[in-house]
């Protein structure tokens, strides 16, 4: 069932019997090669559910029929991972062209816990993980000891928290919850929506908050020397390992940050008049 751990999964690639990658060309500085929608089936039904179908566009969902007509697959229901466009902006033409439900957080249409979906024949649970956005959520497959994941991080690259809606403590205690959830259900693979499937989720998940937990550090330790505390200067004095191209995205971080740190009293909040609180 594993992957190679570096393998990206090209478009109609299977991950085990349970999951296929249909991957769209949309790759950006913040897509990477584009986003990962996910078909989840049981091997003996005919029906599946479909998560995250991407962008907006009929192309889109003509890759994703494509997929599922080669394997005789219906879609019971669409789930988001979040509402972003790159992974939710064609749920509608999905929802009109399929006959299938659009389930996610943001809509009030999901809930955390079981997902029920009628003829599927797989077990699903809706497991919220806030930070990269307010509504981010991950999917778990029991049978397949796999979660969808959507944009809670990356195998090859941090993810972004998407301030202000993205909230770094929720960032962080998302981070805990998805290891604690990891470690209990014995989860193999965590299919993510940009990149390679993560075949270490543990040590991925560490990885990715030590990377938050350092950048926080730099921006305090940056804010103290005397740089203003504001995120454009912050990322020119401490984000020059970033490409130019991603650095409207390390803004957002570093708001994120910010907030963070003054919520703690890690630093002195600004007042409107410059003076620190």
């Amino acid at each position: 069932m594993a992957l190679p751990r570096a393998h990206t999964p090209e478009n109609g690639a299977m991950v085990g019997p349970w999951a296929q990658c249909v991957r769209h060309p949309n790759a950006t500085p913040l897509t990477y090669r584009g986003t990962n929608t996910w078909i989840l089936a049981h091997p003996a039904e005919e029906r599946c559910v479909v998560v995250d179908p991407g962008p907006d566009g009929t192309a889109c969902v003509e890759r994703i029929e494509e997929a599922l007509a080669a394997r005789g697959l219906a879609v019971a229901a669409v789930l988001l991972t979040h509402d972003h466009a790159d992974h939710a902006g064609c749920a509608p033409i999905c929802a009109e062209r399929w006959g299938a439900p659009v389930l996610g957080l943001r809509a009030g249409t999901l809930a955390a816990g079981a997902v029920e979906v009628a003829d599927v024949g797989l077990s699903l649970e809706a497991v919220p993980l806030p930070g990269h956005s307010s509504d981010s959520a991950a999917f778990y497959v029991a049978e397949a000891d796999l979660m969808v994941t959507g944009d809670v991080l990356f195998a090859q690259s941090p993810t972004m928290v998407c301030w202000p809606d993205g909230r770094m403590d929720d960032y962080l205690a998302s981070l805990d919850a998805l290891s604690r959830f990891v470690a209990a259900r014995g989860v193999e693979l965590l299919a993510t929506a940009h990149g390679p499937v993560i075949e270490d989720p543990r040590d991925r998940i560490e990885a990715a908050r030590s990377h938050r937990v350092r950048r926080l550090n730099q921006v305090v330790a940056a804010v103290r020397s005397g740089i203003p505390a504001e995120a454009a200067a912050l990322v020119e004095a401490i984000y020059n390992d970033v490409a130019p191209d991603l650095h409207d995205a390390a803004v957002r971080s570093v708001n994120a940050q910010l907030r963070y740190a003054f919520d703690r009293g890690l630093l002195q909040e600004p007042t409107s008049s410059g003076r620190r609180r």
